[in-house]
C-alpha cells in the first residue's frame, strides 16, 4: 500500500483542525497532557511543582547514547512518511508557502477557540531564572543580609502594598527609567498578567559587570555596594495573533495597569517582518529582560536569523534575553515525525490546528542569537529534559525542552 495521499485528502488533513482531538483536548483538566504538544508550555510551567500526590510525576534523565540512537532511528526510518514534500511532490510547496502566509490567521483561529482557557499562567520565573526575576519577586538580597534580611524585606513589602498606587502617583518617572519586562510572544497574557500582580515598586541593585569581559557561561556577580535604586516595573506583552492581545487587553489587571498605572503596553508584533522600533518608538532598546517563550518555535528555521535580531533590538544595553523552547527528540516530535504528511522540513513540523514547531539543539540558539548570530553573549544554555510517569497505566513520555540566556553587551564609550 503507498503512504502517498490524495491532494484532497491531504487538505482536508493539514487545513481542517481534528474535532475529536480539540474537543478531547479542552475536556481534559489542564493538568493533564492533551493529543496538542501545546501541552508542553504548560508541563514547563509546572517544572517545580512535582506533586507527589498527582497520578503523574516527573524525573530528570539523561540520554544514554542507546537511547539516543533509539529515537534517531525512528526519525530517520519515517523520513519519507513524514514529509510532505514526498506525500504531495510539488503540491507540497504549494502547502508549505501558504503555512507560512496564513500562520497569522492560524494563531487566530486558535485563540479564538480556546480564548484564555488553554495555557496555565507562569508562576515560575523566580524559580527558574532567580538572577533576573529574584528582583523583580522582591526577593533579591546581597550576601551580607542573610536570612534576616530576606525576612526584613518580606514584611517591608507586605506594609507598602496598601500604598502601592500612592507610591506610584508620587514617584517622579523622569529620574529613572521603568525597569522593562518585554515578552514577545505573550499569547494572553499568561506571563504578562501575573507580572502585573506584583509589587509594582522594585528596589535595584546596580551591577558592576561588564558583560564583554563576562567568559560564557560564568554566573554574574552583582555589586552589594553599589547604592539602590527604585524603578517602577512597566511590561510590555507582544504576540503575533491579534486575537490574543485584543483577549490581554480585556482583562482588567491589565487595564488596571494600562490605563491607572501607565506601565502595561501590548501590540501586534511579527517578529520576522518588523524591527520593534516600527512597531513602536520605545521598544528599541528599551528592556531589562526580553522573555522568548515558546515562540521561536512557530517561525520558519529560514526565517529566525531575522527574527532574533529583532528580537535582539528590543535589549538595553546589559539587558537580558531568557528563552525557552521545545528541545531536538521531544516525544512529541517523534510522534510528529512518525506521523503521514506533517514535516514541512528539518525538525519543522506542522500540528492537526495548522500551527507549526520547530524543535532546537543548543547549537540552534548560539548560532541566531550568538556573536555570529544577534550579537548577544550567552550566559547559560542547557537542556531541560524530564522523564513524566503516570502511576494509572504505568507509561512515561520524555520531554525536552531548551533553555538559554544572552546578554547584550554593554556600550563601550570612546576614549
Amino acid at each position: 500500500m503507498s503512504n502517498t495521499i490524495p491532494q484532497q485528502a491531504a487538505y482536508c488533513l493539514l487545513y481542517k483542525s481534528d474535532q475529536k482531538t480539540q474537543n478531547k483536548a479542552q475536556e481534559q483538566p489542564q493538568s493533564q497532557p492533551s493529543n496538542s504538544s501545546n501541552t508542553e508550555d504548560n508541563q514547563a510551567r509546572n517544572n517545580n511543582n512535582n506533586n507527589s500526590n498527582s497520578n503523574t510525576f516527573w524525573q530528570e534523565f539523561e540520554w544514554t547514547p542507546g537511547q539516543k540512537s533509539t529515537v534517531q532511528n525512528i526519525l530517520a526510518k519515517n523520513l519519507v512518511k513524514s514529509s510532505i514534500h514526498s506525500n504531495l511532490s510539488s503540491r507540497g510547496n504549494f502547502l508549505v508557502e501558504k503555512l507560512d502566509k496564513e500562520a497569522h490567521l492560524n494563531w487566530d483561529r486558535f485563540y479564538t477557540s480556546h480564548q484564555t482557557n488553554f495555557f496555565k499562567d507562569r508562576h515560575y520565573l523566580n524559580k527558574a531564572f532567580p538572577d533576573e526575576f529574584g528582583v523583580v519577586y522582591g526577593q533579591h538580597q546581597s550576601p551580607v543580609e542573610g536570612e534576616n534580611g530576606a525576612e526584613q524585606k518580606q514584611n517591608e513589602r507586605a506594609a507598602s502594598d496598601d500604598c502601592a498606587d500612592d507610591e506610584i502617583a508620587s514617584m517622579d518617572v523622569t529620574a529613572l527609567p521603568p525597569f522593562t519586562i518585554v515578552e514577545i510572544g505573550c499569547g494572553v497574557g499568561n506571563t504578562v498578567l501575573p507580572l502585573l500582580e506584583l509589587d509594582p515598586i522594585i528596589t535595584v541593585v546596580p551591577n558592576d559587570f561588564d558583560p564583554c569581559q563576562e567568559p560564557q557561561g560564568e554566573q554574574t556577580n552583582r555589586s552589594s555596594s553599589s547604592s539602590s535604586s527604585k524603578r517602577k516595573i512597566a511590561v510590555w506583552g507582544l504576540d503575533f495573533s491579534k486575537v490574543a492581545v485584543d483577549l490581554l487587553q480585556q482583562d482588567k489587571r491589565y487595564i488596571q495597569a494600562a490605563q491607572k498605572d501607565h506601565r502595561a503596553m501590548s501590540a501586534v508584533w511579527d517578529i520576522v517582518d518588523s524591527h520593534p522600533g516600527e512597531i513602536h518608538p520605545e521598544l528599541e532598546s528599551c528592556s531589562d529582560i526580553s522573555l522568548l517563550l515558546f515562540c521561536l518555535s512557530a517561525v520558519s528555521p529560514e526565517k529566525m536569523g531575522q527574527a532574533a535580531a529583532h528580537v535582539a533590538a528590543t535589549l538595553r544595553p546589559g539587558g537580558t534575553l531568557i528563552l525557552r523552547d521545545y528541545g531536538r527528540f521531544d516525544e512529541a516530535q517523534l510522534k510528529l515525525g512518525s506521523s503521514l504528511g506533517k514535516r514541512l522540513s528539518e525538525n519543522f513540523y506542522v500540528k492537526h490546528d495548522s500551527t507549526r514547531v520547530y524543535y532546537f539543539d543548543l547549537d540552534d540558539l548560539e548560532r541566531l542569537f550568538g556573536q555570529s548570530g544577534a550579537g548577544l553573549i550567552c550566559i547559560e544554555k542547557k537542556y531541560i529534559q524530564r522523564v513524566y510517569k503516570n502511576r494509572s497505566d504505568n507509561t512515561e513520555r520524555r520531554r525536552v525542552w531548551v533553555q538559554a540566556r544572552f546578554r547584550k553587551p554593554l556600550l563601550r564609550l570612546s576614549s
